[in-house]
């Protein structure tokens, strides 16, 4: 895989995190050509790798640096990057239960896997009334907006 990095940082720190990046980390190769204002960086480096060296460069004092371009094998040689939602990410596309009028001023409540959330309606002039069912379409903050998916009834 190779990245492309245009850098502003110490040379000698760079050219040491690097040092020390390539002893570890056999399979690292880099250009390192100076610039008008600093340095652009090529990196050729196992996709694995990348998250480490990322933070590495992350550590350099006064470093900042903009990645201008990742090119890899298939699939950027296949990174290992999961694709499971979590968190309040993983609401998206759920339904849900009113159990409070939700109207676009004040919005309301829905229960979704045992814990109640404050919800929203997407639409500005709809509002849902309880016992509806909704499917959330985003997150805002710490409110669900949901839109209405039917007359089914909260079998609660």
């Amino acid at each position: 895989m190779k990245v492309i990095l245009t850098v502003k940082a110490d040379e000698l720190k760079l050219a040491q995190m690097l040092s020390k990046f390539g002893e570890k980390y056999t399979h690292l190769t880099y250009k390192l050509n100076r610039q008008t204002k600093g340095y652009l960086l090529e990196v050729d480096l196992d996709s694995e790798n990348l998250g480490e060296f990322m933070r590495r460069m992350n550590h350099l004092k006064d470093v900042t640096y903009n990645v201008e371009e990742i090119r890899g094998g298939g699939l950027l040689d296949s990174i290992n990057v999961s694709l499971l939602r979590t968190n309040v990410d993983a609401l998206i596309g759920k339904e849900a239960f009113v159990t409070k009028d939700i109207d676009p001023t004040d919005g309301g409540v829905v229960k979704i896997g045992g814990e109640l959330w404050l919800a929203k309606p997407v639409e500005c002039n709809n509002i849902i009334k309880e016992g509806s069912k909704v499917r959330i379409i985003r997150v805002e903050g710490v409110s669900l907006i949901v839109d209405g998916v039917d007359d089914e009834k909260c079998p609660c």
